[in-house]
């Protein structure tokens, strides 16, 4: 296991679980833990920093359900990843609609960023990677299309990762970087299919969003009439992604203001935000704080 591990343990607590749902918030983030039967209640999580704002737990626990709530989502904003690897006990997993069954080598990526839920009706031992979002950008990975999705040993990278885990955990270290974890996921859930042409497509598409989501003209139109397809089908490409044509406009303009905000300390917000394609300030700024847990004014004062 990495150095410098934090420990958490229900030993010794009057109320276990109510000390639990205390624990679980302060290891990863706003959760909704419940229990699920009059069973005594134990829980431990051994956590440890990974790289750079990554990290790595091992969690041994009782049957609950752990829900991360819209309201939850909304009180803190956690942007970044869980990649939860099932350990022994089983688990079931919900995000977006699907739904899939964890048993002991397998794991599952689920996005803090929106509602899911995690179901044990058994004592269960998981390790949880939780890496940043602003990692998986740097390889060019959108976990949209790989949540709630689970990979096991039967898949040539999946197997690798496994391994890999194995080998940070037991203190070997085998090529253990973020970066090397992260190239794996992407294997896993996307380079371990081939690309198909609407893949392809759509990669083009959003590279010219990127690059014009400034324009307040950039409209699912606009852009398929660019690339010379029909709307309808703009909007099927990028249903394949989990992310809706909006959606994705909204993020990149956030993402560019959010950079304008933190490298010109003294630009005006409204000006940034108007440069970034939005149309109101009080817009940007709801967006804003909808997106990153503050509004802009807060995030300025950061600096």
């Amino acid at each position: 296991m990495p150095a410098g591990s934090n420990v958490w343990s229900t030993v010794g607590s009057g109320d276990a679980f109510a000390h639990w749902r205390e624990v679980v918030c302060q290891a990863f983030t706003k959760l909704s833990p419940e229990r699920t039967g009059d069973h005594p209640f134990a829980g431990e999580i051994r956590l440890s920093e990974f790289g750079r704002m990554g990290t790595f737990s091992q969690i041994t626990a009782s049957p609950q359900l752990v829900q991360r709530r819209k309201r939850d989502v909304k009180d803190r904003p956690c942007d970044a990843v869980f990649v939860n690897i099932q350990i022994s006990g089983t688990s079931v997993v919900r995000q977006r609609g699907m739904e899939t069954r964890l048993g002991p080598g397998t794991f599952v990526m689920l996005d803090a960023r929106q509602p899911f839920d995690m179901r044990f009706d058994e004592s269960f031992k998981q390790v949880c990677m939780h890496l940043p979002l602003a990692l998986l950008d740097e390889h060019d990975f959108d976990p949209a299309g790989a949540v709630a999705r689970a990979v096991g040993r039967d898949q040539v990278f999946g197997a690798t990762l496994l391994d890999c885990v194995g080998s940070i955990l037991a203190g070997e270290d085998a090529e253990g970087s973020p970066d090397h974890l992260v190239h794996l996921l992407r294997l896993s859930y996307e380079n371990g299919r081939s690309d198909t042409l609407a893949d392809r497509h759509l990669k083009h598409i959003k590279q010219f969003i990127a690059q014009n989501c400034a324009d307040p003209a950039t409209s699912p139109a606009a852009v398929a009439g660019h690339f010379r397809i029909s709307v309808r089908h703009l909007h099927k490409l990028f249903a394949r992604s989990g992310i809706t044509f909006g959606q994705f406009l909204l993020r990149c303009r956030l993402r560019k203001a959010r950079i304008a905000i933190l490298l010109h300390p003294n630009r005006s917000i409204l000006e940034i935000g108007l440069e970034a394609g939005f149309q109101s300030s009080s817009h940007f700024s709801r967006s804003f704080a909808r997106e990153f847990g503050m509004t802009p004014s807060a995030m300025r004062r950061l600096c």
